[in-house]
């Protein structure tokens, strides 16, 4: 019998590159959005790619649709062996204009999400001795970005959970770990050039694709497909020995 992922996030972009290259693994993957017709696209894409994939649709941010989706995994596909916490938000503000709803908005979405699906599925995974978490922080989760404050920390905080959580199942055959990406070509990526093209000293979306390139030293932005091959290798028997680990997918953007 395959192994068995949930992926969130999983309708476009990141999420949406891991959970096919995990299918591609061999995994049956279900795929989390909050956007339900996402979802579904998602799990019929990789379906007629000859996967195996369900649509778990559900807000990460709300303890009983995570244990809903759960719930629809395991029905579906059988428990989780693997997690990818995925889902995020992100927007762009100085600290003294970020308003409070806001600041909530992206770390629960961020942080809290992920303690909650964590949370889901940790039992299951120590029970039967095997397990992978695998939680899409950033390169912002090591260092501070202006107009930020409010993702960096979500992010920092995701790291700071990732490690927490792997020394808590060292031993049992549970790895936890997080994959940094530096900012990649998606729709977020969009977004945050629409938001700095609004900022005085940026002016434009091209000026802000431009700085987005110019801070990597490869020369490019990240794709979601680096991303996803980086985080197929941690979901593997092979990485048994890689726990606690924040690893970098920024062209050398961050190298610590």
């Amino acid at each position: 019998m395959s192994r068995v992922a949930l992926v969130t996030g999983a309708g476009r972009g990141i999420g949406r590159a891991i959970a096919v290259r995990l299918a591609a693994d061999g995994l049956a993957v279900a795929v989390n959005d909050a956007d339900e017709v996402l979802a579904l696209a998602v799990a019929a894409a990789i379906a007629d790619g000859g996967g195996k994939a369900v649509a778990a649709p559900g807000d990460v941010t709300r303890s009983d649709q995570v244990a809903a989706m759960v719930a629809t995994t395991s029905a579906a596909l059988g428990p989780p062996d693997v997690l990818v916490n995925n889902a995020g938000v992100i927007s762009v503000a100085p600290v003294v204009e970020l308003e409070e709803r806001e600041w909530n908005r992206v770390l629960a979405v961020n942080l809290t999400g992920a303690f909650l699906c964590a949370k889901a599925v940790v039992p299951g995974m120590v029970d039967r001795g095997w397990g992978r978490i695998v939680s899409v922080a950033s390169d912002a989760a090591k260092t501070g970005e202006p107009y930020l404050a409010h993702y960096c920390a979500s992010k920092f905080g995701l790291v700071g959970l990732t490690q927490s959580l792997a020394l808590e199942v060292a031993g049992t055959g549970v790895t936890v770990n997080a994959v940094c990406p530096a900012i990649t070509a998606t729709d977020m990526m969009e977004q945050l050039a629409g938001a700095y093209a609004r900022l005085p000293d940026v002016g434009s979306e091209s000026a802000a694709r431009a700085a987005f390139v110019a801070e990597i030293p490869m020369g490019r932005v990240a794709r979601p497909e680096d991303v996803a091959e980086v985080a197929s290798f941690l979901c593997r028997d092979g990485a048994a020995f890689v726990s606690g680990q924040a690893i970098n997918v920024s062209g050398g953007h961050e190298v610590h």
